[in-house]
Parts: structure tokens; sequence; C-alpha cells
């Protein structure tokens, strides 16, 4: 009995050298930035799509506006609890002389699990410069995706998600 008590101590002393405690199993942030090329692409396949994925970003080089889906996907693990993702944002590029709104929608959830309430954005970049498309939550959901009408010679740079969960 007495080498377990001793064995019992040794592992506790361990443990609180180690800095292990209830705050290391704490709720986990995670941040996910990527190229829009990634993430994005348009909703039109074949010959009218013109976006064109870059190694800066997608670009529509079109005269049009063209839809672009761009959708983020959050680590799930068994048993553990429904992400709650707390920014998504999107970069953008304007390629035009003059500025330029880009509208966006946020779609929080999936058709599996349901869909949450639909955000809407709508950003005027300045001509040659770069704006950013930002939606802040809490949300929670398993999935969750940004629509845009990209207007002519803009370009999704690139894309963050910020969301947290328990571990």
């Amino acid at each position: 009995m007495k080498t377990f008590v001793q064995v019992a101590m040794l592992g506790t002393g361990l443990g609180l050298a180690l800095g292990v405690s209830a705050p290391a199993f704490a709720e986990t942030g995670h941040y996910v930035s990527s190229n829009a090329v990634d993430k994005c692409q348009a909703f039109t396949p074949g010959v009218t799509n013109t976006i064109r994925n870059r190694v800066i970003g997608a670009e529509n080089v079109g005269a049009n506006p063209i839809a672009v889906a761009c959708v983020f996907e959050l680590s799930e693990l068994y048993g553990a609890g429904t992400p709650i993702v707390d920014t998504v944002a999107l970069y953008l590029r304007n390629g035009n002389l003059a500025p330029i709104d880009v509208s966006c929608s946020l779609l929080p959830g999936d058709m599996v699990d349901g869909l949450g309430t639909v955000s809407n954005s709508t950003v005027t970049v300045a001509a040659g410069a770069n704006g950013l498309v930002s939606f802040t939550g809490p949300y929670n959901v398993l999935g969750i995706g940004v629509n845009c009408n990209l207007p002519p010679n803009v370009t999704i740079v690139k894309t963050i998600v910020r969301y947290r969960r328990d571990p």
C-alpha cells in the first residue's frame, strides 16, 4: 500500500511539474488562412466561367459579375461539441480604375444539420486597393460558407475562418 501511495504522489507531482491542469483541456481556438483558389469556385461551369485561379487568388477576368461560393471546413472530433465560428473573412483586390461594390452572403450551417440565419454584407473597395468582407459570429454550426457576387477585375485574394471548440 505504501508503494501505491508513493507512486500516486509521484504521478501527481510530475503532472503538476509538467503543467497539466484543467485549463489545458479548455476550449481550443483555430485559425485557418488560405488562398481563395483553395476555398472558392464559380457557380457557373464551362466556357461562361470567367473566374481564373491565379497564384494570388481567384480573379474575375470577365466583363460581367459572376457568383462565387467559398466553403470552409471545420475540424470535427468524434463526440465533441459543435464548433463555434467567430469570424469569416474574405480579402479582396480591386483591379478597376474606379471604386466598386462587392456583395456577399454568409450561410451558416448545412442541409443535413439545418441552416442558420443568412447574413449579408456589401463593401466598397477603392480603385486599385484591397478590401475586406467580414462576418462576426458566434455561429454554432458544423459547416459554413460565403457566396459573393464578384465584379469584373476583382480578385478574392485570401480567406480566413476563426473558430473554437471543446477538445
